[in-house]
This record gives structure tokens, sequence and C-alpha cells, in this order.
């Protein structure tokens, strides 16, 4: 069986995520993970899972810091069919050119914009316009809830039309989204 082979750049909470299911999943090949740190959350990273540097002064801190990197993100995305992009917010739009020119298909995560795909993914409500795509957005945990209480009132016949906010407290903020 031919396997996808996924790299991920960006190993915080969703990265860890991300790369523990690609590795779990029979079709799949974990290529290894990227990231700019060197603290605990890619150390811990070194003893199961190919680790590259995803930038070259994050190569220089891994390799002072006893890291060995199995090289950049330039060589990671060599191996790779797709890249699951789970950096911070904005960091994979900056990415997105480096992508296109290594020619492999890009997943980027819910902090993106959806203009910088052009396609926000959600399972229950568009799987068939995700197909054969070159990149896509996955939505955020809390866009995906929405989705699929709405779908299953409309499924049911029972949605007409929908108006809400959601809020959530971070970091001494509050971050509103409103959707219509």
């Amino acid at each position: 069986m031919d396997r996808i082979r996924v790299g991920v750049n960006g190993y915080g909470v969703i990265g860890k995520r991300v790369a523990d299911a690609v590795h779990a999943q029979p079709d799949m090949h974990l290529v290894g993970v990227a990231d700019i740190v060197t603290d605990w959350r890619i150390q811990s990273a070194v003893p199961r899972l190919p680790v590259f540097a995803a930038t070259p002064d994050a190569h220089s801190g891994m390799v002072d810091t006893g890291i060995r990197p199995e090289g950049t993100l330039d060589d990671l995305l060599a191996q790779s069919d797709v890249i699951v992009d789970t950096t911070p917010k904005h960091v994979a739009a900056g990415n997105l050119p480096r992508y296109q020119a290594a020619g492999i298909k890009v997943i980027v995560q819910g902090g993106e914009a959806h203009s910088t795909t052009g396609h926000s993914f959600v399972a229950q409500a568009n799987y068939a316009t995700a197909l054969g795509r070159d990149l896509t957005r996955v939505v955020s945990c809390n866009t995906t809830s929405i989705v699929r209480v709405l779908g299953a009132l409309e499924n049911a016949g029972l949605l007409l039309r929908a108006r809400g906010v959601t809020g959530r407290a971070e970091c001494r903020r509050v971050h509103y989204s409103s959707w219509d």
C-alpha cells in the first residue's frame, strides 16, 4: 500500500495532536515535525519522531541544545506529499509560497483567514469540495461545532436562518466571532 507522506510544521498543542493522529494511520507515514523552538516541546519529540528545523536560526539553536535535526523545513517538504501547518496565526500564510514552490499539498489551521486557501473544511459539511484540492484550511473547533449543529438542524428541515455570536476569553482579551 502506498502511504501518504505527511510533514507537520509546528509542534505545539495542535501539531502534537496532528503528528500523533498521522502516526496512527495505516495509510499515512509521518515524515517528521518541524519547529523553531528548542525547549521541552520539541525535545519530547526527539526520541519518537524525526525532527526538522523550520529556520536556519532554529537549526543552530537545536544543535546548540543537543538536538540533532534531520534537516531543514525544505528537507521535510522534499520528503512529504502534504504539509500540515500548525504554526501560530498568520505564520502559515507566510509559509504558503514556500510550500507551493515545493509542489506539495497544504493544510493550514483555523487561525488563518479563509482567503489564505480559498477553502475552509468541515467534514460534515463540505468533504466532497475538499477532494483534489492543493490547499485547504481546517476551521477552528468552535466553527466546527457550530457547523455540525446547524447542519443537523438543516438536514432535519428545522433551520431557516441562523445568527450567532461566540466569545472566549484568552490571555486577558476577549475574542468575539459573529456569523450570519
